[in-house]
């Protein structure tokens, strides 16, 4: 083991690679699924439930938290 292989105590530590990508993907999933049930529904001509509200806003919750964590601050 080379001494360039060791991480000072000074440095700050590396944040992961994948930040946020599993709420990214998680609130993609949620935002399709709720625009695809949307679209079944009317084209069947059902009554869209206003239920189908949470799901979208956690979806997009979930999706925006994702991309805001990704951003790098100074």
């Amino acid at each position: 083991m080379e001494w360039i292989d060791e991480r000072p105590t000074w440095l700050p530590p590396i944040p992961p690679p994948h930040r946020g990508r599993a709420r990214i993907v998680a609130g993609i999933l949620l935002v399709s699924a709720v625009m695809i049930a949307v679209l079944v529904t009317a084209f069947v001509g059902g009554t869209i439930s206003m239920y189908l509200w949470w799901p979208l806003a956690g979806g997009l919750l979930l999706l925006g938290s994702g991309l805001l964590s990704r951003r790098r601050l100074p």
